[in-house]
């Protein structure tokens, strides 16, 4: 990676980095990336939960959960993990129905044991720059859509608490629709951009969440590309049985 050269203690660029090396599946280099930027920033709330992340995706299952536990039941000193609970809840939960005999949750509170979720399907958008400013819409078999916008005039409290504690990072779930067929996701990008460290998005697209046939795939855009309203993925919806 030419980006590994320059990118030196730019968080910015060091998230580029990872987010191109998880789409690899090289999740041992993408962690160590991890732990440079949670050094580098370490009052952001999502510096912690994407450390937690790859620290599962690594194997590192107990150092994960220890991880995931403390965010969540707010053990962390002067950060505020509101903005990921939903978030961080699905990921703890996932780990437990995956990893439950590889790791030590005697001590985790009853409330965050349960596992007895499913989603049919999760999308996980993350970005690295605070200031990112776009457009997600999801339309259904039928042509309805939903629009989601992260910009400052459509949902200003949104991205004021982003800078404010730390975190870019938003799920959405489709789950029991009554709707069987392709789903589009569409993105359109909404300010302009460094070109020399531009802005990244990584979406992580989950099939069957969190059961024995879970599909997962990983994808890296460059946002500055996306002027036009461009369709970014589809997904063939079947609800679980």
């Amino acid at each position: 990676f030419n980006i590994e050269k320059i990118a030196g203690n730019n968080p910015k660029a060091l998230k580029t980095l990872a987010y191109k090396l998880e789409e690899l599946e090289q999740f041992e280099k993408a962690k160590q990336i991890y732990q440079q930027i949670a050094t580098l920033l370490p009052n952001a709330a999502q510096s912690y939960r994407n450390l937690a992340l790859s620290y599962k995706n690594a194997g590192d299952y107990q150092e994960s959960l220890d991880l995931y536990k403390n965010m969540l039941t707010n053990s962390i000193k002067n950060i505020n993990f509101k903005g990921l609970e939903k978030i961080l809840l699905s990921e703890l939960q996932h780990l437990l129905r995956k990893h439950r005999s590889e790791v030590n949750y005697k001590d985790l509170p009853a409330n965050l044991l349960t596992t007895t979720f499913k989603y049919d399907v999760r999308i996980v958008f993350e970005w690295n720059a605070a200031n990112a400013e776009f457009e997600l819409q999801f339309v259904n078999p039928k042509g309805k859509f939903y629009t989601w916008e992260h910009a400052a005039i459509a949902n200003k409290d949104r991205l004021l608490d982003e800078v404010k504690n730390g975190f870019h990072t938003e799920e959405f779930i489709i789950d029991e629709a009554d709707d069987t067929g392709e789903w589009i996701i569409n993105i359109k990008n909404l300010k302009e951009q460094s070109l020399l460290n531009p802005t990244y998005v990584k979406y992580t697209i989950y099939k069957n969440y969190g059961t024995a046939n879970e599909e997962k795939k990983v994808k890296v855009i460059q946002l500055q590309q996306q002027q036009q309203k461009v369709t970014l993925d589809k997904i063939k919806y079947q609800p679980a049985q």
